[in-house]
C-alpha cells in the first residue's frame, strides 16, 4: 500500500515503480528467480513496461501481463482477426465459456512499433451485460462484443515447464486471476479502515494506512494458516471473520494464575475458532 495525494494520477510511473519494488522485496530471495507481475490498465505506460522488461536478467526471469487502453487503431486490429482465430474463453477452473473468446493480435497491432520488442497483445471479447451497454464504443455496439486487451512479455514458446502457456487462452486466464486483488485485496483493505482516512494530517493518515495494512495481512494469514480447510472461512471477508472468529461470544476467566476462555457452548463456530487458535499457537516463534 502507498498513500498518495488526492490529485495523484493513475499512470504515475514513479509510484508504480516504488510499489513494485516494495512487493518484490517482500518475496523471499530464494523465490525471486521466477516471478510473474500482473498490472491493470493503469500500468500500460511506456515507462513501466520498459522497467518491467529491464528487471529480467540471466539470473532472474520476470514475466508480466498488463491491461491496455484500447484506441481506434486497436479496434481496427481487432476487426482484422479471422473468425477461426477466435478460441473459446476458459474459466479459472478450466471449463469452456461459450460467450467469451480470446485471440492474439500482435501481428495486427499498428501501435506495436512504438513499444519495445518482445511484447505480445492478446484480445478478449465477451457479451456485454446490461450494465455495460451504455459504456460501449461505437465499434463494440456494432459487433455486439465488449473487448479488452492484454499486453505481455510471455514469449511465443510459453513459460518453461508449463504446457500450453503460449496460447492466448492461457494468458487470458492468467491475467484475469488478477481480479483477486480487487476482491481479496482492495475490498479487504477498505473493510480494515481504508474506506476513509481519519485526519487532514499526512503523518496521521500514513500511520492509519500502515495499521490497515497490518490488519489486512493478519486477516489473510488467519485464513491461510488457520482456516485453509474450512470452506466457509478460507475465503471469508473481514466481516465474516469478525462475526465468526474474532468477536466470539466468550468470557475470560482467571483461575490458579491461568486465564481461561469460556466459550458459549451454543456458538456454531466454536470448533472452527478452536481449530484456528490451536494451529496459530503451534506456529514456531519467528527467529
Amino acid at each position: 500500500m502507498l498513500l498518495r495525494p488526492g490529485n495523484a494520477g493513475s499512470n504515475t510511473f514513479t509510484d508504480h515503480r516504488d510499489v513494485l519494488a516494495a512487493a518484490i522485496r517482500q518475496v523471499p530471495a530464494r523465490f525471486r528467480g521466477k516471478m510473474l507481475v500482473r498490472v491493470d490498465g493503469a500500468g500500460a505506460s511506456h515507462e513501466l513496461i520498459k522497467h518491467l522488461l529491464s528487471l529480467s536478467s540471466p539470473r532472474r526471469i520476470l514475466l508480466f501481463t498488463c491491461g491496455w487502453m484500447i484506441t481506434a487503431a486497436d479496434e481496427d486490429a481487432i476487426g482484422k482477426v479471422p473468425a477461426d482465430a477466435w478460441k473459446p474463453g476458459i474459466a479459472q477452473d478450466g471449463t469452456i465459456e461459450e460467450d467469451k473468446a480470446a485471440a492474439e493480435i500482435t501481428h495486427l497491432m499498428s501501435r506495436a512499433g512504438n513499444w519495445p520488442d518482445g511484447l505480445r497483445w492478446i484480445v478478449r471479447r465477451v457479451r456485454p451485460s446490461r450494465r455495460q451497454m451504455r459504456n460501449l464504443t461505437a465499434y463494440e455496439k456494432k459487433t455486439g462484443w465488449r473487448y479488452s486487451i492484454i499486453c505481455t512479455n510471455i514469449p511465443g514458446s510459453g513459460i518453461g515447464g508449463v504446457p500450453g502457456s503460449h496460447h492466448p487462452q492461457y494468458i487470458d486466464v492468467l491475467h484475469r486471476e488478477h481480479a483477486v486483488v480487487e476482491t481479496g485485496g482492495v475490498r479487504t483493505a477498505k473493510a480494515m479502515g481504508l474506506h476513509g482516512l481519519p485526519s487532514k494530517s499526512w503523518q496521521v493518515n500514513c500511520g492509519w494506512v500502515i495499521a490497515a495494512n497490518i490488519a489486512a495481512d493478519l486477516a489473510a494469514w488467519t485464513r491461510l494458516l488457520g482456516c485453509h480447510d474450512d470452506e466457509d472461512l478460507r475465503d471469508a471477508d473481514p466481516d465474516t471473520l469478525r462475526y465468526r472468529i474474532w468477536h466470539i461470544p466468550a468470557r475470560l476467566a482467571h483461575h490458579a494464575r491461568q486465564r481461561i476462555l469460556r466459550i458459549s457452548p451454543g456458538w456454531p463456530w466454536k470448533e472452527a475458532f478452536l481449530t484456528c487458535w490451536q494451529r496459530l499457537c503451534a506456529l514456531p516463534a519467528p527467529a
